[in-house]
């Protein structure tokens, strides 16, 4: 690991305050000042969050970023950087166009770069455990790297560590973990996708150690999350943990919210790695009593089946980390953008995993998943039975009688039940589960998925420079 700091790594700072940007300085100065992280002449890039164009707590502190830009330009650094891959596919400059992220940094003296942008960044081949990372070269060259990362509930690891923020350094086609089956290993019963992402992470953070890490979590975005679903909500903890060692940082910010470190299972393999402190009795705190700032909030879900949808009824197999995430955003997705649709249509079962229960209904049955599809290839719901037409048994003479032993009985074929959606991935894509959904269900009966999936696809995707209005879909749905 690259080092880029002299700063005591045991020191981390607790701090509470009524203003966010007094939270961050207070802290900074509790570990010695600015001037003990960045150096005059300095290159320095700032790490944020950069996940939706969903606006805060999804994405950076504005006030946070605005002040720590502040002190680092007070410490003498030449150049100050700010970016980060955006998650799905989602371009830097659409955010950057939303979010007014270019002109407002330019006018702080820093810089946003578009680390997806092929013709201005560039990438070295960096090799970790016989892993090639394609590592930006802009942070890989700055003499400084600061993580300001922005706390909120995952579905996967309780909340978004500064090390998560890290593994966005790299682009998703690096993020992306490929099934691997190991012979006599259960694949889902390890949830090798779960070690796998991991060992990935850590393989990513290990590169470049930042010389300052912060995790702000002075509004805390609790619930569903993190994308700001319908069963968010936002509390205002007043809180902010920094220090120079990344996992450090973490571990104390997972104490101040009730998760043991035996809990974490990120944290562990980063103990096993001996990537930074993992035992608080080594940790100088500083500032806040950590006991008496400990928080109640309300995780995401762990269970599927407690994310209820009106009119949808789910059957979960045996399922990895990877689909439960994925499918963890359709479910919420749905259930805060489709509430008018839902109304339309009447029913639908969503088959999620290895081997899931039969469907409720041969009607409108969302297949999700690889697991999935390939278990149930030859289930009784993919053929549905219907009379011939003007196929009957008929009476001698074709005289009925009114008992029911002879009366007319149609005969029966089998057909293969066309109302199945399949979604195929292992992990799949959501928005690539968006266009399936519209596709199938067209904006007739999904008015509202139709809506929120053209937007996507024009101001979030580019898929089109028409209009909203030229795709069929009115904007006052």
């Amino acid at each position: 690991m690259i080092e880029n700091s002299k700063v005591n790594s045991t020191d981390v700072a607790i701090i509470k305050n009524d203003s966010p940007t007094k939270a961050i300085s207070n802290g900074i100065e509790l570990l010695g000042g600015i001037s003990r992280f960045i150096g005059k002449e300095d290159s320095v890039f700032i790490k944020i969050n950069l996940r939706a164009p969903s606006g805060f707590p999804v994405n950076v502190s504005m006030d946070s970023l605005r002040n720590l830009i502040i002190l680092c330009k007070k410490a003498g650094a030449k150049e100050i950087y700010v970016g980060g891959f955006p998650e799905n596919g989602v371009k830097t400059s659409t955010l950057s166009s939303i979010l007014g992220l270019k002109s407002y940094l330019e006018n702080l003296g820093a810089e946003l770069i578009s680390l997806d942008d092929q013709v201005t960044s560039s990438f070295s081949i960096v090799d970790v455990n016989g892993k090639n990372i394609e590592y930006p070269t802009r942070v890989l060259e700055s003499d400084k790297l600061i993580i300001l990362n922005q706390v909120s509930v995952d579905p996967l690891f309780k909340c978004t560590l500064s090390i998560l923020n890290y593994y966005s350094l790299v682009s998703s086609k690096s993020q992306k973990i490929e099934k691997i089956i190991r012979s006599g290993k259960d694949y889902l019963l390890l949830d090798q996708y779960k070690q796998d992402l991991i060992s990935n992470i850590l393989d990513v953070f290990s590169i470049k150690k930042p010389c300052l890490v912060i995790n702000d979590m002075f509004y805390f975005l609790e619930g569903a999350g993190p994308f700001i679903f319908k069963d968010s909500s936002i509390i205002r903890t007043g809180l902010v943990v920094s220090g120079s060692d990344a996992v450090a940082v973490d571990l104390i910010t997972l104490k101040l919210l009730k998760i043991d470190l035996l809990s974490s299972e990120i944290l562990l393999e980063a103990r096993n790695r001996k990537l930074g402190i993992t035992n608080v009795s080594e940790i100088n705190l500083k500032g806040e009593s950590l006991d008496a700032n400990k928080l109640i909030v309300n995780f995401s879900v762990y269970k599927l089946n407690e994310i209820t949808i009106n009119n949808t009824y789910l059957q979960e197999g045996r399922i990895c980390s990877g689909c439960f995430k994925e499918a963890y955003y359709l479910l919420n997705f749905m259930k805060t953008h489709m509430t008018k649709d839902l109304k339309y249509i009447r029913k639908q079962s969503i088959l999620i995993g290895e081997n899931p229960p039969e469907p409720d209904t041969v009607e409108n049955v969302i297949v999700f998943g690889d697991c999935a599809l390939k278990s149930t290839k030859n289930r009784d719901f993919r053929y549905i039975q219907v009379p011939k037409k003007d196929s009957t048994i008929k009476t001698v003479r074709g005289k009925i009688k009114k008992d029911n032993s002879s009366q007319n009985k149609p005969i029966m074929k089998e057909k293969v039940n066309k109302s199945i959606i399949e979604i195929p991935g292992c992990p799949p894509d959501m928005y690539m589960s968006l266009n399936t959904l519209v596709k199938y269900y067209g904006k007739t009966k999904a008015p509202n998925l139709s809506f929120y999936n053209a937007l996507l696809n024009q101001f979030v995707f580019k898929e089109s420079e028409k209009s909203i209005k030229k795709k069929g879909v009115n904007s006052d749905v």
